[in-house]
């Protein structure tokens, strides 16, 4: 139980490193992202290994669990990493611009997709039913953060984030973000 609370920090501490993007403290705090990925990611890890497993799925099950996992990995790492300025949004901490073609034309916090599953799927792997727990507290404050973000720090931090709130969902996708998601990412445009 102290590596969910250990990684559930995490998610305080990325907390703070989006209140310096707006209380603009020091650049220096710009490091808390790192560690507030540092700390889920070490928590994870420990969960992982720790203790034997609860139950073991069949190897075919296994491999294509493992098969997902990779697949809503690379998802939640696309969505965070490789869809944003990486720069921009998590080492300048300034300066972010507003995406909304590819997974942002979807919803406005496509990640939480990618987290859940990939978290999910490590249960299913590892066959531990803390990874579960884990599952179930950190999304949930994953969709917290998100949250905060969409209220507070992305309507002060980004440029015409109050219009994409208006025409892209929170978390749950429409019809039209759908066919905007075809159109800007499964088509490679790169606008609206």
């Amino acid at each position: 139980m102290e590596n969910i609370i250990f990684g559930s920090l995490g998610f305080v501490i990325l907390t703070l490193f989006d209140l310096n993007k707006v209380k603009h403290w020091n650049r220096k705090f710009n490091v808390l992202f790192a560690l507030g990925v540092f700390f889920i990611v070490l928590a994870t890890f420990l969960i992982f290994t720790s203790g034997t497993a609860d139950f073991m799925l069949d190897e075919p099950y296994r491999w294509l669990v493992l098969l997902l996992f990779i697949l809503s990995l690379i998802q939640m790492i696309d969505a965070l990493f490789g869809a944003l300025p990486f720069k921009r949004t998590y080492i300048e901490g300034a300066n972010n611009t507003l995406i909304n073609t590819g997974w942002y034309a979807l919803c406005r916090h496509p990640g939480v997709y990618g987290f859940f599953f990939t978290f999910l799927t490590l249960f299913l792997y590892s066959g531990k039913w803390m990874m579960l727990y884990a599952t179930i507290v950190w999304t949930l404050l994953d969709i917290l953060h998100v949250t905060i973000q969409d209220v507070y720090f992305f309507p002060l931090t980004i440029k015409g984030y109050t219009d994409y709130q208006k025409e892209t969902p929170f978390l749950l996708f429409n019809k039209q973000s759908l066919r905007r998601f075809q159109n800007t990412w499964l088509k490679g445009e790169l606008s609206k």
